[in-house]
Order: structure tokens, then C-alpha cells, then sequence
């Protein structure tokens, strides 16, 4: 090997190893209070399920959910802690009515429940709940209507299409709660199933009241 071969060989060095720092990555390091030196990992948020004031749901993070509703000037609400299906905590963007509705409704039951009665419950159900947490609603609702409750249900349809779904899922949890309650109040609002369930105990006592004061008014003043 003569002199220009070891001459051009010195120079190519350096750049090998020029290029050689640049390509590499560096690596991300966190030093402890030992003086040690852990290599830094990545955290990822915990994934939520969001449901839109439409009923549109979506899958995100609650940080990005927290931007939303402060963007859209709504109220993020966690109203369900784990799905059963999907194993995550479901929230709900809800207009300022509807979140004090919701408040107002919660103070009302509180302060029946203070007062000896048993009070209210609302039960939300999407279009498009499987088969198993169906069945796992209705023997909440039917536990509710045994301790004397009388439940409201909403069956949220995702659009103007789902009226035939929202329609069966009514048609099962009739067939399972006919027996210990009083479907009252059906009606459709928006793509919304409405109904309430009412204790037959509550219902007879009822009839029974309004049968007694009836009597009483016949009779008329002595």
C-alpha cells in the first residue's frame, strides 16, 4: 500500500464516524436520586369511552375529552366507572340543562330517601348494547323495582334508524319486568325511547288511595 492509499484512508475515517453519530438515536435517560441512570418510557393515557350530546360515541383519552368539553362549552361527566364490554370508563358531554337536570334530580332523590321513600333511578341504554349487558340492565332494573323505586329508562338510539332496535330492546325488558311493575310514560323523544317502571306494590297502593277518596266524596257531608 503506497502513501495516496493511506492518506485517502485516514481522511475517509473521521467521515465514517461522522456519519455513524448522526444516524444513531440518542437515548432518552432519567437519573435517580442514586445517581443511577434509567432509561425513560413512554406513558400513554388511559383510553375512554366518550359519548357525544348527539349520542355519537367515540374512543379518546380523557385529556382530549377534557379539552373538548372546555372548547364546546360543555360539562364532561363520568357516568359509567368500567363498561363491561370494552373495560373502559365511560363518560357523557352534557349541555348545562341537562347537567343540572341531572343535578336536580340526584338532590331530589336524596332528599326522598331522607325523608323515607324510596325515590327515583334513570337507567341509560344505548341502541346498541350486546345481548349480555342487556340482560345485566334488566336485573338492575328489576332489583331497583323490588326495593320499590320506580325507574326511569332511556333507550339512546344512535340515529333516525335505530327506532327498531330501541323497539326490541323495549319488547325484552317489558317481557322480564311486566311482572313485578307498570310500564307508564312511553314515548319517543328525539331518537330517545322513554319510558318508567313502576312498582305494582306503589301502583296498587295508589289505586287503592284514589279508590278510598272516591268512595269518600260519594258518600258527600253527613
Amino acid at each position: 500500500m503506497n502513501y495516496c492509499n493511506l492518506t485517502r484512508l485516514a481522511l475517509s475515517v473521521p467521515r465514517l464516524l461522522d456519519f455513524r453519530t448522526v444516524a444513531s438515536k440518542p437515548v432518552k435517560t432519567v437519573i435517580t436520586a442514586e445517581g443511577k441512570d434509567v432509561t425513560k418510557k413512554k406513558t400513554f393515557e388511559n383510553r375512554i369511552t366518550l359519548i357525544s350530546p348527539d349520542n355519537s360515541i367515540s374512543i379518546t383519552d380523557l385529556k382530549n375529552a377534557q379539552s373538548l368539553s372546555i372548547r364546546r362549552e360543555l360539562k364532561l361527566v363520568k357516568i359509567q366507572d368500567v363498561d363491561s364490554k370494552t373495560r373502559r370508563p365511560v363518560y357523557k358531554l352534557m349541555t348545562n340543562a341537562e347537567y343540572h337536570a341531572e343535578e336536580l334530580a340526584k338532590r331530589k332523590e336524596k332528599q326522598a330517601e331522607r325523608q323515607g321513600n324510596k325515590g327515583e333511578k334513570l337507567l341509560t341504554l344505548s341502541s346498541r348494547i350486546g345481548e349480555h349487558d342487556l340482560m345485566t340492565g334488566v336485573k338492575k332494573m328489576m332489583k331497583l323495582v323490588e326495593k320499590q323505586y320506580e325507574v326511569k329508562v332511556i333507550i339512546a338510539g344512535e340515529d333516525s334508524a335505530a327506532a327498531q332496535k330501541t323497539e326490541k330492546i323495549y319488547s325484552v325488558i317489558e317481557n322480564h319486568v311486566k311482572s313485578i311493575s307498570k310500564i307508564a310514560q312511553k314515548r319517543m323523544k328525539g331518537n330517545n325511547l322513554r319510558f318508567q317502571l313502576l312498582p305494582l306494590r306503589q301502583n296498587s297502593t295508589q289505586e287503592e288511595n284514589s279508590g278510598s277518596n272516591q268512595s269518600n266524596n260519594e258518600k258527600g257531608p253527613l
